[in-house]
Formats: structure tokens, C-alpha cells, sequence
């Protein structure tokens, strides 16, 4: 079962590959909205403020909250320009959707380590915990909530928006509410996390962490 942080619980071991699954998520979801949105046409010299590999740097203080209540989260906002995309809304879509894809290729990436060294009876649990987490912030992100990378599939279906002051807002207030969303589900024992996010996390989880002999 992906980590879910129990404040009345707290396990040292457990609660240090949270946190590093938590530092993992957000700087290979950060990194790879950039390397999209560059390899797009949103090219910037020396621009180490989007390419730093530094997991503080790609912090987000609503986002980091997010992850100690729901168990996912999200990065600080990548700065993109959509104005150099060739198409400017869909190449937003797609460079926003490579966070939580790379998310879960970094899930894929674990897992495999991770059967590698139980082939040699070496315990994994905290590679799992950094399994999870990242499955969480890749499934997480397909409710079209902002700042979650679903969110910005709506835009591309319009060709303007009527109101960029509410839109602008909206995906700034975006974040808070969604946090304030998540306290009362947590407290209400996570009903929208085990209706929406539960059913597709847990049956990829149990499928990447299954042990099994290599040549059965």
C-alpha cells in the first residue's frame, strides 16, 4: 500500500524514504517540465533557475503540505513560455503531463532496482515508500485540479478564455484550495483519495513491488 504520513505513528525509517521519495518526486517532476518545454522551443540560455537538479529549489510550501496530508504533492510552479511553443496550448499541456509521467518512469526505474536487491534478501521497504510516492504524484495529477498537471487540459480545448483575471486566480488560489480540500478528506478518512486516486495507485504499486525468483 503506498505511504500514506500517520502523525500519531511515526516510524524514523519510514518517515526518512518519505521525505527523500518526496525530494525524488519533485525534482524529476520539476526537471522533465522543463527539458519538455526546451525541447519544445522554450529555449533559455543559462537559465539554471528551471535546470539545477536542486530538490529544495523545487519546493512548493502548499505542495510540500500536500504530500504530509494525501501523500502526493507537487513542485514549484515551472516558469514556461508559451508564447515560443509552436502550438502554444497544446505544447503547454504536453510539458505540464511529462511531470507526472516522469514520475512514473522514476517509479519503474525503483521498482526494478528494488526486485534486484531482494534477489540478494535485501529489504526494499523504503524503496517502496519512494515507489509509492511517486505513483501517487503521477495518478494524483490526472484530476484536472490546479496546480496539478490535468488542470491545464481544459485551456487547450478553448481558443481564449473569457476572463483571464478569474483564470489568473483561480490558478493561483488553485493550490491553497486544494490543500484545504485535502485536510477535510483526510479528516473525513480520505474518501476522495480512495475513490479517485486509490483504485489505479494500488494495483500499480502491488505490480511493481511483487517479489518474485528471476527465471520463474
Amino acid at each position: 500500500m503506498p505511504y500514506l504520513f500517520d502523525f500519531s505513528n511515526i516510524v524514523i525509517d519510514s518517515f526518512i524514504a518519505f521525505c527523500l521519495g518526496i525530494l525524488f518526486a519533485v525534482t524529476i517532476n520539476a526537471e522533465a517540465q522543463a527539458f519538455v518545454a526546451q525541447f519544445l522551443g522554450d529555449v533559455r540560455e543559462k537559465d539554471k533557475n528551471r535546470f539545477h537538479f536542486n530538490a529544495f529549489r523545487h519546493l512548493d510550501l502548499p505542495g510540500t503540505v500536500s504530500f504530509f496530508i494525501s501523500g502526493f504533492g507537487w513542485p514549484r510552479s515551472v516558469d514556461i513560455d508559451p508564447s515560443k511553443f509552436v502550438r502554444p496550448r497544446l505544447y503547454t499541456v504536453i510539458t505540464r503531463i511529462a511531470g507526472p509521467l516522469a514520475n512514473f518512469l522514476l517509479a519503474s526505474i525503483i521498482s526494478s532496482i528494488s526486485l534486484i536487491l531482494e534477489q540478494f534478501s535485501i529489504e526494499t521497504q523504503m524503496l517502496q515508500i519512494v515507489i509509492g510516492v511517486n505513483l501517487m504524484v503521477a495518478v494524483a495529477n490526472l484530476m484536472p485540479l490546479p496546480p496539478l498537471a490535468a488542470a491545464s487540459i481544459p485551456g487547450v480545448l478553448y481558443i481564449e478564455a473569457k476572463n483571464k483575471t478569474f483564470e489568473k486566480i483561480f490558478w493561483q488560489a488553485g493550490p491553497y484550495l486544494l490543500v484545504l480540500l485535502l485536510i477535510a478528506d483526510r479528516v473525513n478518512h480520505n474518501i476522495i483519495i480512495n475513490r479517485l486516486v486509490m483504485p489505479i495507485v494500488v494495483p500499480i504499486f502491488k505490480f511493481f513491488t511483487k517479489s518474485y525468483a528471476f527465471g520463474t
